[in-house]
This record gives C-alpha cells, structure tokens and sequence, in this order.
C-alpha cells in the first residue's frame, strides 16, 4: 500500500511539471456548505490545469481530471452521530448568544480532533516531505492545526478562504480594521446601525469570542499540532499563522457593505454561483405549473428540515395548502410521513441555484445562511428568513434592513404569523422590487467572482516571495498600535493628569480660602 502511495505521489511530482502546479486544498469542517463553496475552486484550478489535491470530509461522486480528493473519514460520523462527542445543531440554534460562542468553538475542537484521527489524515500525513506542493490553501474557518502541513512541506505559499464572510480573527490575522461600531458579530442580531447599548454589547461580544477563541481554541489546536506533526523544530501555531499571507473572503457589498478589507483581503463574494443549468423536467413543470407562482422551501445543509418537531411541519403543510395558487417546493430530506395536498412536493436534494434562476420563483423560505442569502440575492427572490445559529440571525436582519425579507423565530412561530408572513412577501410589490435592485448591484462586476477568486490563487504562485508587497502594515505594527489604541490611551493618559492637576489645583485654593477665613474669625 505504501508503494502505491509512494508512486502516486512521484508521478504527481511529474506530471506537475509539465502540465500544471500541485495545489493542495484543506478543508476539514464537516458542513456540506462550506464543501459547495471550496469545491468550487477545486473544479476552477483543476479545469485550468493544475493537480489539485483536497483533504476534506466531503467528496464527489463524479470523477474530475486533475482532481483527487483524500478522506477525512468518520468526521461527520463522529459529530453527528457519537453519543459522548455529539452536535447539537438544534441545541447550538436554541442556545444565547453567549452559550453559542463557547458551542460555536467546541465544534471546531471536536472537528478537528476527528480529523486528526481519521485515516485521510494519516494518508496525507505520509506522502514524503520532500515533496512538491506549489500552494496550499485553506479553509481557515476553523481548520487550526492542519497548518501543520506547511511546516511539513517546506513552505510553499499559502493563502486562506472562507465561505463564512470575514470572521473576526481573520481581521488580527491579515491586519484588517475591525470596527464593532457599525459590524455587528457575526453571532448577533444586530445591523450596522446600533443603537448605543447594542454597540457596548457588541464590543463585550468580540472581547468573549477573542476569549474562546485566543484562550480556547489556539492552544487546544497548538497542542494537538504538535501532537500530530512530530517535528523537533515545528513552531508555535500562531507562528505558523505569520506566513499567511493572501486570504479569500465570501463578502460583497450588496449582501454585507460594511466590511473595510485591506489590500491582501480580496472579496470574492458568491463564487458559488453558477449559470443555471436546465432543470429535471418533473422540477420544472411543478415551478411552472404555479398559477401565481413557486416558492421554494429550504434550510440549507446542516440543519434539516426532518429535524423540526412534528407539529411544525403539519403547520406548515396546511399554510401550504391554503394557498393553493402557489406552489411550494419543499427540501426535505426523507420520507414525510404527512399527506401532502397537491401544491406541494418534496425533493430530498434540490439544485438550490438552478430554481432561484426560474422565473416563476416568486420567494424563497430560508435558514439564511450566507450562501443560500448571496444566491437569493444575485436572484432577485425575497425572503422569509429562519434562522437558526451563528452568521445566519445577522443576514436576515440584513435582508429586513434592505426591504428584501421578513423574520420570524423558527422555535415561537404560530401559524397565523407564518401565513401572515408568506403573503406579505408574496403580494406586497416592494419586497421584489428592492430585491431586483440589489441583484443588478450584485450581478454588475467586471469578472465574475469565480474568475477573481482563480486570478488571486494562480497570482500566489507566481508573486511567492512577494506577499509583503500587499501586506498590511497592521500585520507588522501588530493590532494595538495599528488600530491606534495606543494613540487613545496616551490621549485619555494626558487628559487624566490634566484633570487631575486641574483637581488638585482646585482642592488647594480651597483649602487656601479656607484657611484665609479661620485666619479673619
């Protein structure tokens, strides 16, 4: 077996040389969405010819050219399924806002412990040091001590993705601004307009995320990186972090406008989006047969909709059936147990950008999570938005901000409120009209996101020993002095010896006349 490895790795090293570059990929988060948006790139670097190799839990049935996926086998078993190492994903969406940051990294630990267990990783972890990869990225979500790899491989150029907007380390990572005032953690249900109170409690949640994740996450993943890469000389993880130098974030302005990027920042937002393909015919005639249209119904791919409680699911079929002048289509990824009325039909896997493109889709009921809001919103499909846990609270208020979606709380809702909801959405001109306007705004770039995305991972290659030239200073001069915190408190400084020169001035004078008038009684 280690013969074979061994000679698929040379003829790897050989190939590369004459046909393109080798490109490895980590991916380790369990999440079926995450793998929709990375997979992507792999496809994209494979078809312009270079070997691609991705370490991920999630693989493709069709084989690709260029294109081979190594196993990180039992993670989503481990997760999902293992009774002392289990997640939640119904507990994660009912817990606060502060349980959910500690869950939130939890879930990261537990992931990466199995990855570091499985056999994929081993498979990795035994192709020779000496050989070539000319990139390495990463999912940097929440990948931790896979960085290990580019110790391993002598240090090719590295640059980290991240279908999950800008999260909050990747701003001290790459030397970014981070701005509480006006970004709302990605955990809240803030917008970018808070009010005092709410940016007090929106800097309180950053300090406590830096907590889990500075205190938390970093040490745990530190201590299972040298746990796993046994080399003598390995540095510390946060060393490791240094040499990352060119990130890839998932944000546009028309779904998320207020994130400052610096220049090694490159917002590549809705690299997910493809043009439509044809759909399956019985799909089509079902969206087209409508009378006044289609909705569809989907909360993405990690919380499923046959995790809801029986009673939700009757209440939706029957809002469902009185309206029957729309369709619904309804993701739900096993056998219903509850008679369905003719304007309603359930696919257990739907191609989620392919249905938005139809044009009888009038609205969309979803979960919110950043890829299914950037789709609906390249489409111009208003939203009834569910959310559940993390990112997904901040994009619906986003879309309720921009007249393009409505919320409700998916563990209080009532039937009437649901109904009430769906037909706001449905008949009310605004909601479709605001959407239309955001999807012209998001659709009007000179490339496409995907083609941008391609340009920055080849330009990595070619500018290896260059990075510094798009370094952000803020990555030398550190977070403190870079964001001007040291300026603040040498300002505040003078002002409390001013004030406190000013007081004691005053306390002498008084003390002065006090004892002028002893002095005339």
């Amino acid at each position: 077996m280690r013969l074979k490895l061994l000679f698929f790795v040379y003829f790897l090293n050989v190939i590369s040389f004459g046909y393109g570059a080798n490109i490895l990929f980590l991916s380790p988060l369990a999440s079926p969405s995450h793998h929709n948006w990375n997979r992507n790139l792999y496809l994209a670097m494979a078809k312009n010819g270079h070997n691609v190799t991705a370490l991920s839990p999630d693989t493709d049935q069709d084989i690709t050219e260029n294109l081979h996926y190594i196993k990180l086998d039992g993670v989503y078993e481990g997760i999902y399924n293992a009774s002392d190492e289990t997640v939640d994903l119904i507990d994660f969406a009912k817990s606060s806002e502060w349980e959910a940051f500690e869950f939130f990294w939890h879930w990261g630990k537990v992931n990466n412990h199995l990855a570091a267990k499985s056999q994929g990783f081993q498979t990795l972890l035994n192709y020779p040091d000496t050989f070539k990869f000319d990139l390495i990225v990463m999912d940097y979500t929440m990948s931790g001590f896979l960085i290990g790899f580019l110790h391993k491989f002598r240090y090719p150029p590295v640059v980290a993705v991240t279908p999950f907007s800008v999260p909050h380390y990747f701003t001290t990572t790459f030397g970014g601004h981070r701005q509480p005032s006006y970004i709302p953690h990605h955990g809240s249900r803030f917008s970018d307009r808070m009010t005092f109170y709410e940016r007090v409690i929106n800097y309180i949640y950053y300090l406590v995320d830096d907590y889990h994740y500075q205190f938390s996450f970093i040490p745990d993943q530190n201590e299972l990186l040298h746990e796993m890469f046994k080399y003598k000389n390995l540095p510390h993880i946060t060393e490791l972090q240094k040499h990352l130098g060119l990130a890839l974030v998932n944000v546009h302005p028309a779904v998320e406008q207020y994130h400052p990027l610096p220049s090694n920042m490159i917002p590549v937002g809705g690299l997910q989006i493809q043009d439509p393909k044809p759909l399956n015919p019985e799909i089509k005639s079902f969206i087209e047969a409508g009378k006044q249209g289609t909705v569809l119904f989907s909360l993405g791919t990690n919380v499923k909709s046959e995790m809801l409680d029986d009673d939700m699911k009757k209440m939706f079929i029957s809002v469902f059936a009185e309206l029957p002048q729309y369709n619904f289509l309804w993701k739900y990824e096993s056998d219903l147990k509850i008679s369905l009325p003719k304007n309603v039909m359930i696919q257990a896997w739907l191609k989620q950008n392919d249905i938005l493109a139809h044009k009888n889709l009038k609205a969309f009921i979803s979960h919110c999570g950043l890829m299914s809001t950037q789709e609906a919103t390249w489409r111009g499909v208003p939203v009834v938005g569910m959310p559940f846990f993390a990112d997904q609270r901040r994009n619906i208020i986003g879309l309720v901000n921009r007249g393009t979606g409505i919320e409700l709380d998916v563990f209080t809702l009532k039937r009437d409120e649901f109904k009430a909801a769906l037909l706001e959405i449905l008949e009310n001109p605004k909601y479709y009209e605001n959407a239309q306007r955001r999807a012209h705004v998001f659709q009007d770039q000179k490339e496409k996101p995907l083609e941008r995305a391609v340009f920055w991972l080849e330009w990595a290659m070619r500018h290896k020993n260059d990075f510094h030239i798009i370094q952000s200073p803020v990555q030398i001069i550190g977070d403190f002095i870079g964001n001007g915190y040291d300026v603040m408190l040498f300002g505040l400084a003078i002002v409390t010896v001013f004030t406190l020169m000013i007081f004691k001035c005053y306390q002498k004078f008084c003390n002065k006349k006090s004892q002028q008038k002893e002095k005339l009684n």
